[in-house]
């Protein structure tokens, strides 16, 4: 699982129609000012709005604004409205994916893996994480559980995302159940 480019930018649009209040903002001026490319915020800007994040309006005094409560969306609520599911590996979100998923010995260890995720993705509301972001007190436990120079999870991540895409040509089996 990559928290992409497309997440970091959608957070950055969240964030400008937060600090926008009711007004609309367009999304050229979003754009400029948080350093996303026009084309790409506009794509983003599509998932949020069928995502119920965010809603619009057309014309000279259009653009975007604020359409769901900050204090109650979460920030897996993002991942999932411009990424889709949070998952670890394509076996502990698509039942059909592997042949081997009822007898597999890891399919348990990833959907672990993906309820963690879950559980501190959706531990952060969008306020907490445009008015505290790295000092949240979940994000600074987790960094603190980190060994020293170490970013939490990536390793792990990086083993179930090699293993997923290895496997991604073989829709019969996963690797780790071959």
């Amino acid at each position: 699982m990559d928290i992409t480019r497309r997440c970091d930018y959608a957070c950055r649009i969240l964030r400008a129609a937060y600090r926008n209040g009711d007004s609309y903002v367009s999304v050229s001026d979003i754009a400029e000012v948080e350093d996303i490319p026009y084309a790409f915020a506009r794509s983003i800007q599509h998932d949020l709005v069928k995502g119920g994040l965010i809603k619009t309006v057309r014309g000279a005094r259009g653009g975007l604004a604020l359409n769901c409560d900050p204090t109650k969306t979460t920030l897996l609520d993002v991942l999932e409205a411009v990424q889709g599911p949070v998952s670890v590996a394509l076996c502990s979100v698509d039942p059909g994916f592997c042949a081997k998923q009822e007898s597999c010995a890891y399919n348990k260890l990833w959907q672990g893996a993906d309820a963690l995720l879950n559980e501190y993705f959706s531990s952060i509301t969008l306020k907490e994480l445009i008015d505290q972001g790295a000092s949240h007190p979940v994000v600074e436990a987790a960094m603190a559980r980190a060994p020293e120079g170490h970013r939490p999870i990536c390793a792990a991540l990086d083993v179930a995302r090699g293993k997923a895409r290895a496997s991604a040509a073989r829709k019969d089996v996963c690797d780790p159940c071959a």
